[in-house]
């Protein structure tokens, strides 16, 4: 298991510890935040007691206690590896919500028809049932670095009150929802961009991002509120923002508010975030896709993905359905 032990940034503050369940004497090691890739001295890679090393690919389960954020770095230390098609094959996953989103747990809890809470997890965990869950590979304009997703992308309004509001952190999850008045409402921020997209069934390839899109792509340039690209039901333990998504329909569901949404509209759009009814909102699109790129035109924006921050710029992602194995007690478990 890897257990968070301190609040604050994934990437600055996280500390793991790595437990052996075969170890009598339960000893572990703790490693600082980001340790979870390969260049880091000690890793997800080389998991080792006081008096033996284990390298990652012996295990054939990793249960995260904590956020949605150590379970980033875990996804992208797997993804550094030579090995991470056989790794990704061979592993399952699971999560303890004990952060302060806690998403993906509750997505999981969600779709397989249980009450929300650590408890819960530890005991879906225990009955060792698993299905596929999609993922997602990202690639940006302004560095060579790749990443694996399985939360959220998202980009304007939302990952500015997801990221912004870190001076807030101390509120707990009530800070997004302040951010989101502030320069939702108060202080209002129009985010341009050129959105282009790959309908489902549509037969076309996937290019680099350097490289032209095919005709069958669609493309949209816009001035955008809200882009917020969902590959599960739950961004938060408390916030439904996408009631369609399944653990493996192989699909992003990407939600769009454009500029031209009145300041009201938009306020009664948020507050339905927490029940799932903002779908029906008529300025709310909704767009399923297997693939996108999103090319941002306003200066100062974020990207956010599972979020945390990650290079700004062009990004371009593709659904890889079933990616990776979770705990879960859906129908049709494997």
């Amino acid at each position: 298991a890897l257990v968070t032990r301190r609040g604050g940034h994934a990437r600055e503050r996280m500390k793991v510890r790595y437990f052996d369940a075969n170890d009598d004497d339960n000893k572990g090691i703790t490693a600082d935040g980001g340790g979870a890739n390969n260049d880091e001295e000690d890793n997800i890679n080389s998991l080792s007691t006081d008096d033996e090393t284990n390298d990652i690919s012996n295990y054939v389960a990793i249960i995260a206690m904590g956020g949605d954020g150590i379970l980033f770095e875990i996804m992208q230390g797997v993804h550094s590896r030579l090995d991470e098609k056989e790794l990704m094959q061979k592993l399952k996953f699971g999560i303890v919500g004990c952060g302060t989103s806690n998403g993906l747990a509750k997505s999981l809890l969600h779709w397989s028809g249980e009450k929300y809470g650590p408890l819960e997890s530890i005991f879906q965990i225990c009955k060792g049932n698993t299905s596929p869950l999609d993922i997602a590979s990202y690639q940006l304009a302004n560095t060579t670095k790749t990443y694996t997703s399985f939360l959220t992308f998202s980009w304007g309004l939302i990952a500015d009150c997801d990221l912004d509001s870190e001076c807030l952190r101390w509120l707990g999850p009530i800070r997004s929802d302040i951010w989101a008045v502030y320069r939702g409402i108060l202080c209002r921020k129009k985010y341009r961009a050129r959105f282009s997209y790959l309908p489902p069934n549509t037969k076309s390839t996937v290019p680099k991002i350097e490289e032209y899109l095919p005709k069958e792509w669609v493309t949209i340039e816009d001035d955008f509120i809200v882009f917020w690209v969902c590959n599960v039901s739950h961004a938060s333990y408390n916030m439904y923002n996408c009631p369609m998504a399944k653990m493996n329909d192989g699909l992003f569901h990407i939600l769009i508010v454009r500029a031209s949404c009145s300041r009201l509209q938009l306020l009664l759009m948020l507050l339905k975030l927490e029940t799932g009814y903002h779908i029906g909102c008529k300025e709310l699109e909704v767009i399923d896709c297997t693939a996108y790129r999103l090319e941002p035109l306003t200066h100062n924006s974020h990207n956010d993905l599972d979020g945390e921050l990650i290079e700004a710029g062009p990004i371009q992602a593709h659904v890889l359905p079933g990616g990776a194995h979770f705990f879960s007690g859906e129908v049709g478990s494997d």
